[in-house]
Order: C-alpha cells, then structure tokens, then sequence
C-alpha cells in the first residue's frame, strides 16, 4: 500500500475534525478535561490549560485533530499540532511541517491525549487523517508514549511513509537527549536522602544545610506573580553573562534563542499555576536559580531550565537549587521529580532512574497527493516573501508567488 492509496478504512469507526481557531478549541474545555482526567499518559503539556496558552494569540500556526465516534459521542482522542513555513531550496516552494502543538511553547514532551479503551482505533484514524492533510515532515520529538509513538510510525510505514525514529545526542556525542532521567519521591525529604542518594552525599548535604542556610548566609525565596517579571529579568541577565562567554556568534544566537523559549515556557506556567522558581540568594545577591513545569494531577515537578551567576565562585549552586527544588516537591506531595531531557551522570546523583523517550520524523514526497503545502500557511509564507524581496532575492519571491496563486487558482 502506498501513501497515495491509505486506507479509508483505518479507525473508520471514528471521524477526525479539524479544530483550527481559538473560539471552537475553548469550547472544547470540558471534554478535553474529561479525557485527561481518564488518560494514564496524559501530560502537563498536553491538557488543556498548558495549550490553551500556546494557541491564544497565535492564528494560523496551530491546529487540533479531534477523533469521536461516527454520529457524535465523547471525544476518543485529540492530537494538537504546531504549523510552520519553509522555502525548500531543492523543491523551490514553499513546504509546511507540522509539529507537536506544544511546541509553541517549546513543550518538554510531545503526544497525544487517547481514550485507553480506543487506542488503536483512534491512533489509526488520526493517522489516516493525516495522509489527507498536505505536508512534507511531521516531527514529534520527545513522547513518552512509546507504544503510541509505535502505533503512529507503524501506521505511516504501512502506507509507504518515510518514517524514523532519530536518535538526539548532544554536539559531543556524550548525552543522549531521549533518555529522561526521574526520581520518585517517598514521603519525606529525609526518607529520600537516606534511601536514594549515597551515604556521604547525604551526609554532606545535611551539614552543608545547618552551615550555610541555618546562618542565614544563604537563602532560597520563591516566585510569584507579583514579583515573576523582576525574577525573569533576573535570569536573564544570568544566562545573558553566561551567553556573552559563548566562543562563537553561533553559539551567543543559540543561548539567545534558548532564553527566549525559557522566558515563554515560565511564563505559561506562572499563567497556569504551575511555575515552581526557587532562586537561591547569597546575603542580597541572586547568584541561581531552577525553573519547573508543576504537573498537579500526575505529581510531577519537571524541571526544565537553570540559570546561575557565572561569576559566582560557590561549588554548590546548582546542588543545593536540586537538593533544595526535590524537597519542595516532597513536601508539595508530588511523586516523581522529573530532571528533563539527557542522561548527564549528576541526575543519577540524585537517585534518579532513566526513562527512554522517542521521536518520530515522518516525510512525505512533494508529490504524493495533497501535496507539501497547507493554505493555512499562506500568511507566512507571505511574510517570507516580501523578505526575499527585501533581500533582493527576486527569483525566489516570483516562484512563492507562482506557487501560492496555483494554490488559489
């Protein structure tokens, strides 16, 4: 079977529509919840509140796919999706990818939410729905779903999709970016420390408390609304220090980038009430801080940047923010701390266990019906144009503009 002739039959029990503006995804609030609260894989990233920032405010870059019973009934699976624009050099048009919608706010973990009891079902009908929207790569990078992760590449490599699963290392080969190292937490702080981190260690941390924070030379605060902004211009200005030592001008737009998807990500926590931001102090001097993602409803803290005056000559900083953030999430009754994406040899420090994440990279070719283009992208395609033009790129601009008028011919 090719991806020209999939299936009509796959999860034909189930219609997929297609929720793409701001008014109807709202409407959707109480039956999204309904299926979070019944799905064991659901994420903070994935409900409704979390997503409900990404899309607000964003036209035309989002979309949802919604799969119910034939004939109405209670919503069985929803796939929330991110659109962007390339010009495609090779193909010399325009392409849309797809991404997780979570994406939008630069999300640790990508997905779907699904009704357990119609797993297969839907994941083929979602998929199905997919071959019939016009694309060229659809990414969903870092699921923890495996076995839905499987369902959807198995579906696309029956109907003669390209479908991988990459690896993710770090630049040095040393990290692995799709292991997610977690500790679960017991009852008390001091249970965790004698049972998950070695003896020494524990017995360090406990000295290091009474000396450094007994004598009130070193203290923690915590953010919130009133005072979010102060503490995020704090951060920034720490990772802008760190930035600034970047060997190269690539790697001074990489810390720069990576400041602007942290800055958004907080943000839609402190939006959410799921911001934890333990800063810690030095007498009157910020010199770190975590930021954490909390997931109420599973128990999970997730943290998901640092930030840490480069200056600072403290050995500690960055263990005392984790001994201290792991405390909290005990005493916040949380189960799991979630240290992110990448197996560095500290997290395990911490009694953490590694959990195996997955991504999908799925291709189609340009001319496999709909095509590699979706309307939705026209306004940005349009603002790449008049940024070829601007750069004197005429060629290129003219071809957008044949492409985009056979699209509406």
């Amino acid at each position: 079977m090719t991806a020209q002739t999939a299936s009509a039959q796959d999860g034909a029990d189930l219609s997929v529509e297609i929720v793409d503006d701001i008014a109807r995804f709202r409407a959707l609030e109480r039956e999204w919840k309904a299926l979070e609260a019944s799905d064991p894989e659901a994420t903070v990233f994935l409900s409704w509140d979390w997503l409900e920032q990404a899309f607000a405010g964003r036209p035309y870059r989002w979309s949802v796919l919604v799969a119910r019973p034939r004939g109405g009934g209670a919503m069985a699976a929803v796939l929330p999706l991110k659109y962007s624009t390339r010009w495609s050099g090779s193909n010399g048009a325009f392409q849309t990818y797809l991404e997780g919608g979570g994406r939008l706010l630069h999300s640790d973990l990508a997905g779907l939410l699904c009704d357990p009891a119609q797993e297969e079902a839907a994941i083929a009908a979602l998929a199905a729905r997919l071959m019939r929207l016009p694309w060229a790569r659809l990414s969903l990078r870092h699921m923890a779903q495996l076995g839905r992760a499987a369902r959807l590449l198995a579906a696309f490599r029956r109907n003669g999709y390209r479908a991988e699963t990459p690896p993710e290392r770090s630049a040095d080969g040393k990290i692995d970016r799709l292991v997610a190292p977690r500790v679960a937490l017991p009852d008390s702080f001091d249970d965790w420390l004698d049972s998950s981190v070695a003896p020494e260690v524990a017995s360090r941390y406990r000295s290091f408390k009474t000396r450094h924070f007994t004598s009130g030379a070193y203290r923690f605060t915590h953010s919130d609304t009133p005072g979010f902004q102060t503490d995020l211009a704090m951060l920034r200005a720490m990772r802008a220090a760190k930035g600034a030592q970047a060997p190269d001008a690539a790697a001074q737009k990489a810390a720069d980038l990576a400041q602007t998807a942290f800055d958004r990500i907080l943000t839609a926590a402190l939006e959410i009430d799921a911001l934890f931001l333990p800063i810690l102090w030095r007498g009157d001097v910020p010199i770190g801080a975590l930021g954490h993602v909390l997931d109420p409803r599973l128990g999970v803290m997730h943290f998901v940047t640092a930030a840490q005056d480069p200056d600072a000559p403290e050995p500690f900083i960055a263990a005392a923010l984790h001994f201290h953030s792991i405390e909290c999430a005990i005493f916040l009754g949380c189960d799991t701390y979630d240290f992110g994406r990448g197996d560095e040899p500290y997290k395990f420090s911490y009694g953490a266990r590694p959990r195996r994440l997955t991504s999908l990279l799925i291709s189609r070719e340009a001319d496999v019906p709909p095509g590699d283009f979706d309307s939705i992208c026209t306004g940005a395609a349009l603002e790449q144009i008049d940024g070829f033009f601007e750069a004197g790129k005429t060629d290129r601009a003219r071809r957008a503009c044949r492409q985009l008028a056979r699209l509406f011919s």
